[in-house]
Protein backbone atom coordinates (compact mmCIF):
# COMPACT_ATOMS: atom_id res chain seq x y z
CA UNK A 1 0.00 0.00 0.00
CA UNK A 2 0.80 3.75 -0.94
CA UNK A 3 0.15 6.89 0.61
CA UNK A 4 -0.26 10.80 -0.95
CA UNK A 5 -1.24 13.80 -0.29
CA UNK A 6 -2.50 16.60 -2.79
CA UNK A 7 -0.72 19.99 -2.04
CA UNK A 8 -2.42 23.06 -2.97
CA UNK A 9 -3.84 26.33 -1.75
CA UNK A 10 -7.28 25.50 -2.41
CA UNK A 11 -9.97 23.16 -1.55
CA UNK A 12 -10.67 20.45 -4.37
CA UNK A 13 -12.02 17.40 -5.38
CA UNK A 14 -8.89 14.68 -5.90
CA UNK A 15 -9.62 11.82 -8.06
CA UNK A 16 -7.09 8.77 -8.98
CA UNK A 17 -7.08 7.31 -12.21
CA UNK A 18 -10.35 8.92 -13.32
CA UNK A 19 -11.67 7.47 -9.67
CA UNK A 20 -13.49 10.78 -7.21
CA UNK A 21 -11.08 9.94 -3.52
CA UNK A 22 -12.28 13.35 -1.94
CA UNK A 23 -11.09 16.45 -0.99
CA UNK A 24 -7.85 17.28 -0.78
CA UNK A 25 -8.15 18.87 3.20
CA UNK A 26 -9.98 18.50 6.21
CA UNK A 27 -9.81 21.99 7.17
CA UNK A 28 -6.69 23.06 7.10
CA UNK A 29 -5.02 19.61 6.78
CA UNK A 30 -4.03 17.59 4.09
CA UNK A 31 -5.77 14.20 3.46
CA UNK A 32 -3.73 11.34 3.15
CA UNK A 33 -5.00 8.80 0.60
CA UNK A 34 -3.66 5.21 -0.02
CA UNK A 35 -3.19 3.31 -3.52
CA UNK A 36 -1.36 0.65 -5.12
CA UNK A 37 2.28 0.86 -6.27
CA UNK A 38 2.55 2.76 -9.39
CA UNK A 39 2.23 4.96 -11.73
CA UNK A 40 -0.79 6.80 -11.44
CA UNK A 41 -3.04 10.11 -12.77
CA UNK A 42 -3.92 12.32 -10.01
CA UNK A 43 -6.48 15.07 -10.41
CA UNK A 44 -6.87 18.06 -8.99
CA UNK A 45 -10.57 19.85 -9.45
CA UNK A 46 -10.55 23.54 -7.62
CA UNK A 47 -13.54 26.33 -7.94
CA UNK A 48 -12.17 29.17 -8.94
CA UNK A 49 -14.96 31.97 -8.75
CA UNK A 50 -18.03 30.34 -10.76
CA UNK A 51 -15.14 28.19 -13.46
CA UNK A 52 -13.92 24.80 -12.18
CA UNK A 53 -10.49 23.89 -13.44
CA UNK A 54 -9.13 20.52 -13.13
CA UNK A 55 -5.38 19.43 -13.76
CA UNK A 56 -3.77 16.57 -13.62
CA UNK A 57 -0.56 15.16 -13.08
CA UNK A 58 1.24 11.23 -14.07
CA UNK A 59 2.80 10.23 -11.17
CA UNK A 60 4.95 6.74 -9.98
CA UNK A 61 3.62 6.39 -6.32
CA UNK A 62 6.08 3.89 -4.26
CA UNK A 63 8.28 3.85 -1.21
CA UNK A 64 6.27 5.41 0.57
CA UNK A 65 4.14 4.96 4.09
CA UNK A 66 1.07 6.87 6.05
CA UNK A 67 3.73 8.75 8.15
CA UNK A 68 6.22 10.04 4.96
CA UNK A 69 3.29 10.07 2.27
CA UNK A 70 4.20 11.47 -1.13
CA UNK A 71 3.24 15.14 -1.50
CA UNK A 72 1.97 15.84 -4.89
CA UNK A 73 1.89 19.25 -5.50
CA UNK A 74 -0.63 22.09 -8.19
CA UNK A 75 -0.30 25.19 -8.50
CA UNK A 76 -3.99 26.69 -8.08
CA UNK A 77 -4.81 30.30 -9.71
CA UNK A 78 -6.50 32.35 -6.82
CA UNK A 79 -8.02 34.91 -8.85
CA UNK A 80 -11.75 34.99 -8.30
CA UNK A 81 -13.36 35.05 -12.04
CA UNK A 82 -16.84 35.94 -12.31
Amino acid sequence: MEFFTVSCLRRGKVSLDGRYLGENKTGETLRVFDCSAGRHDISLECQIGQKCSEMTQRVMIAGTNAIVPLVIRFVCEVREDA
